[in-house]
């Protein structure tokens, strides 16, 4: 049986191995910016727009809940906001592309993490596979090219399952249960089904007869979680309630419904054989759950568990979240291949060899489709901004259904300050229409109804330039959509107030 902590030996493995998969997992992100058209000619998603505005908007003063709609915890754009701030002196499409080349960077840290957990915990093979599983995990690899709450939300799940498994003295336990718990609580405060890890933590030190240091855990996490959401709901209570639990509650279906599909998706999608190989170690780490000493198998397999039930419950699903499975994904891999190869080990060397480079390229499978993620290309983006630049005075109220498009022409929402602060017409105008009594089958409905303009509408009224495309033209009604017609004048890819 496996002795109760990690051994002296293997907490003190070398570390080159993973750091040289840590810079392939940093190359294969960056990779996606290796174009004439740079970071802003791969795809921006209409959620880097609205997290980085967020981050910048802090420079300014305008923060969220108080002088926007923002439907998450404030944690990314905090944590964002140093980097972000730059676009107070200079220009916002440059800031954001400094973003979007610090970001590979995190995911980086991640593979890196995911391989040392794996590696003290079940040996130096394990975490070989543990950290390539991570760098080369598609979703994984297509959000850390930019500001989305998954590449921050890894990396600080790792770190706290790093910090919390090591071993240690009573002292040390101390410090590193402090450590954890804050980082649990940071991990909650970028984005809330980060709970699940809260909740597996719990259970894999309970199974231990440690529930004194999870509970130790748990309310440092709590008091740091006060510190990062007690300023911003003291400013605006009521509107941080609404964006943070009212509208996750009630909010109408979109993105994928059918739960097969999303089931699909989150074991398929390029990434089968990996998938299998997760699945094999979760097997392992169930088997072993009544073990005392079992703790990262309970963390990993509960926080597996519990992600995947969110995913197929919630009300929306988009494949981008599958990112936040690469964390639990790749060290279960690393768990159910180190199984695999012990046992390969007792057999004959030319078996053991076969096993050894079937694992390595299960582990190596989704790299194809990383690869087809990074050669995608957009140029819209850049020939957007450039028009914008040249069209919309710089004084001018330029309003944008996605913010990204106003980033690409230098501008951020609310900037020039009196301007409509749209940071997230999506969230804003579904959270306007959640006021009908009756609930909507997704939301294309909900845009449908003349609840969802009541906010928009008043906004649009300020705006000198408006540039709606193909989202913009799906969230206004047909009569709002006949109001822009009746008050501004179409050129080209934006609309300019019509002049009286």
């Amino acid at each position: 049986m496996r002795s109760a902590t990690p051994s002296t030996s293997r907490l003190h493995h070398p570390w080159w191995s993973l750091v040289l998969v840590a810079a392939g997992a940093w190359v294969l992100r960056i990779a996606g910016f290796f174009h004439r058209g740079g970071a802003l000619g791969h795809p921006v998603d209409y959620d880097e727009g609205v997290y980085f505005s967020a981050a910048a908007l802090l420079s300014h003063g305008l923060l969220p809940y108080r002088d926007y709609f923002f439907v998450h915890p404030p944690g990314i754009a905090v944590l964002l906001a140093p980097v972000a701030a730059l676009a107070r002196g200079f220009d916002a499409a440059l800031t954001f592309t400094v973003v979007r080349w610090l970001v590979p960077g995190f995911g980086a840290l991640s593979a890196l993490l995911s391989g040392r957990i794996a590696q003290e915990q079940w040996g130096v093979r394990a975490g070989v596979v543990a950290a390539l599983a991570y760098a080369v995990f598609p979703e994984a690899a297509a959000t850390e090219r930019g500001p989305f709450l998954e590449a921050l939300l890894n990396l600080t799940c790792l770190a706290m399952a790093w910090v919390w498994l090591r071993p240690g003295s009573d002292v040390s336990s101390w410090r590193r249960d402090l450590l954890a718990g804050a980082l649990l609580a940071t991990a909650c405060a970028i984005k809330l089904t980060a709970g699940a890890w809260v909740i597996a933590m719990v259970w894999a030190l309970s199974l231990a007869g440690q529930g004194r240091r999870a509970l130790r855990v748990v309310l440092v996490a709590a008091v740091v979680g006060l510190l990062w959401l007690g300023p911003f709901f003291a400013l605006a209570p009521a509107a941080m309630f609404d964006g943070l639990l009212r509208f996750q509650l009630l909010r109408p279906p979109d993105g994928e419904l059918d739960v097969w599909h999303r089931l699909l998706a989150i074991l398929g999608e390029g990434r089968t054989g990996l998938s299998i190989l997760c699945v094999w170690g979760l097997v392992v780490a169930l088997a072993r759950t009544r073990r005392r000493e079992a703790v990262a198998e309970r963390l990993f397999s509960a926080a597996w568990l519990l992600t995947v039930a969110t995913f197929l419950s919630s009300k929306s699903y988009w494949t981008q979240y599958n990112a936040h499975l690469a964390p639990t994904m790749a060290v279960l891999a690393g768990l159910g291949a180190s199984v695999l190869l012990r046992w390969a080990d007792t057999r004959s060397r030319k078996q053991a060899a076969l096993v050894t480079a079937t694992v390595m390229l299960i582990a190596l499978s989704p790299l194809p489709a990383a690869i087809r993620s990074a050669n995608q290309r957009d140029r819209f983006l850049l020939t957007l901004g450039h028009t914008l630049r040249v069209a919309v005075p710089g004084d001018s109220a330029l309003c944008t259904f996605e913010p990204a498009w106003a980033i690409a022409a230098g501008r951020l929402p609310g900037i020039p300050k009196g301007t409509p602060v749209l940071v997230d017409p999506y969230g804003l105008m579904l959270n306007d229409a959640l006021g009908t009594p009756g609930r909507f089958a997704h939301a294309g409905a909900a845009f449908e109804d003349e609840r969802s303009q009541r906010t928009m509408l008043p906004l649009l009224a300020r705006c000198d330039y408006l540039v709606l495309e193909g989202r913009g033209e799906w969230q206004l009604s047909s009569a709002s959509e006949r109001w822009v017609q009746e008050h501004f004048v179409r050129e080209g890819t934006f609309w300019r107030r019509a002049t009286k």
